[in-house]
């Protein structure tokens, strides 16, 4: 009898062997996929506004790829419209379908319109650059920026990156700390404990006063100052906005002046993108706890 159920059994654990087998080899597959993927963004993230162009050389250089690799990406980008190529320097740059792609984020095109005209009025206000920054995966992008009008002026440029845990814009997209655990992680994941901690003091003030002072955290000599914008019944902080310049002109005098200055401009800003995430009541700005808002 023992041998007449193994004989049964045997035609099973070789369904169920193959079964693995082919499991194993579709995860390799995948793994592959996959790997490819994270490759080829590698490549196009690899561009940027101090780095528009690049060789094959280049690339292989700043991913730690073969040249063999980066010139297939390069190829199938150049075919998908992706990425193009001078043919004089063979240099590579990034191609035009990309601006579809960016035309294609949600809700973006109305972000920028609707915050446009009070960020016109709050550069009018103090004379400074004024910027409005959205989160970018592990970092927060300038979507939008409107420079100072003084001669000497700080200015980021539209499409520029930055830390997620550096300067004022970053806190003020911080704003939630460890209540959204995955952008904490991918802020402060590789802080030590001491970054960590100076960092939830700096959001814990940011929530008591509505916005966030910082000098020199990102580019030595300059100052700013920001604030969240949210929406929504559950305050989803879905942007940041700054006033920027050189230190010397961030004094307390100027700070006192710009914060109302500045508040008022999310307030606006938050009301009028109420229409698009729901009641204008449920629109959330500035300081938390109870703290008073200016209407």
């Amino acid at each position: 009898m023992p041998q007449t159920r193994s004989a049964i059994d045997r035609p099973q654990r070789d369904a169920t062997d193959a079964t693995d087998a082919t499991d194993a080899i579709q995860g390799e597959r995948d793994g592959e996929s996959l790997r490819g993927v994270d490759r080829t963004l590698g490549v196009l993230l690899a561009f940027s506004r101090e780095t528009p162009t690049l060789g094959v050389t280049d690339l292989s250089e700043r991913l730690g790829l073969t040249k063999s690799t980066i010139h297939r990406i390069l190829r199938s980008l150049v075919a998908h419209g992706m990425a193009t190529q001078d043919r004089e320097t063979r240099a590579y740059s990034l191609g035009f379908r990309v601006l579809a792609l960016a035309a294609g984020v949600p809700g973006e095109a109305s972000l920028r319109q609707i915050c446009r005209p009070h960020m016109q009025w709050l550069r009018a206000a103090t004379d400074e650059t004024i910027g409005l920054y959205v989160i970018a995966g592990d970092v927060r992008m300038c979507l939008e920026e409107l420079e100072s009008p003084q001669p000497l002026r700080m200015a980021a440029g539209v499409g520029r990156c930055f830390p997620l845990d550096a300067g004022a814009s970053s806190k003020a997209l911080l704003v939630e700390g460890e209540a959204n655990p995955e952008l904490w992680r991918r802020a402060a994941g590789r802080a030590s404990a001491e970054q960590r901690a100076r960092l939830e003091a700096d959001l814990e003030r940011l929530r008591a006063t509505g916005c966030t002072v910082t000098r020199g955290e990102t580019v030595a000599g300059s100052a700013s100052m920001a604030a969240p914008i949210q929406v929504g019944a559950r305050n989803e902080v879905i942007a940041a906005l700054s006033v920027a310049g050189p230190a010397s002109r961030f004094g307390e005098e100027q700070v006192a002046r710009y914060a109302p200055l500045l508040l008022e401009a999310v307030g606006r800003i938050a009301r009028d993108l109420s229409a698009l995430y729901g009641d204008a009541d449920s629109a959330g700005v500035g300081p938390r706890a109870g703290a008073p808002r200016r209407k």
